[in-house]
């Protein structure tokens, strides 16, 4: 009896091993991907700025074309020059969108992997990886924190790219709202770099004021 039971208990500190090296890998994937969405925000940033000049100067265009008396006045491109450029635009924010994807899908990949290590540990287990200890969280609340950041972050590939198809030259509401979502939130990311690190002994010293 005692020697099954140290053979169970010698797995199950085999499979606290596999689980932990994946959380770790996800910690850095993780970052990674923060990085880099951050990244292709700040870049689709400035086309979303350049897409709102276009569409008002096309707003413009359309209002005048054919009913201006004097069209000669307005010395701007023409339409099929705004246009081009609008969709020159266009196509690098969903490009920008497809990178972030890739790279989310390898995320869940990984994700998918660490909750199935997770499932096969023997729950009933009072081990400091289970329960947690002085420096680290049980094991548990990463599951829940790897879940919930990658919500977050699933939610937020799909809403910049159900914009980015929702966009037209006349639809200044549909930019605006393109324009809120690449806001950062800090929030999300302290939550992310500070609440996933495995050991606390990790994390930044706080400086005293």
């Amino acid at each position: 009896m005692t020697s099954e039971t140290d053979i169970h208990v010698r797995i199950h500190y085999q499979k606290e091993e596999e689980t932990l090296r994946q959380l770790l890998k996800l910690e850095e994937l993780f970052r990674e991907h923060l990085t880099l969405t951050k990244r292709e925000m700040l870049l689709q940033k400035e086309s979303v700025n350049r897409l709102w000049v276009l569409s008002q100067r096309y707003v413009i265009l359309i209002s005048t074309t054919g009913c201006c008396k004097h069209p000669e006045v307005y010395s701007g491109p023409t339409e099929d020059i705004l246009l081009r450029e609008y969709s020159d635009k266009l196509n690098l924010l969903r490009t920008s969108n497809c990178r972030i994807s890739d790279s989310l899908r390898k995320l869940r990949q990984q994700c998918i992997i660490f909750n199935s290590l997770h499932s096969h540990l023997d729950l009933t287990m009072e081990t400091p990886f289970m329960i947690g200890d002085t420096f680290h969280k049980p094991i548990s609340y990463f599951v829940e924190l790897v879940d919930d950041l990658f919500k977050y972050l699933h939610a937020l590939s799909v809403k910049l790219k159900y914009l980015s198809h929702q966009l037209d030259p006349v639809d200044l509401l549909v930019l605006e709202e393109l324009k809120a979502a690449l806001e950062p939130s800090e929030d999300f990311d302290e939550y992310l770099l500070v609440g996933l690190s495995y050991c606390k002994c990790l994390r930044p010293k706080q400086v005293c004021q």
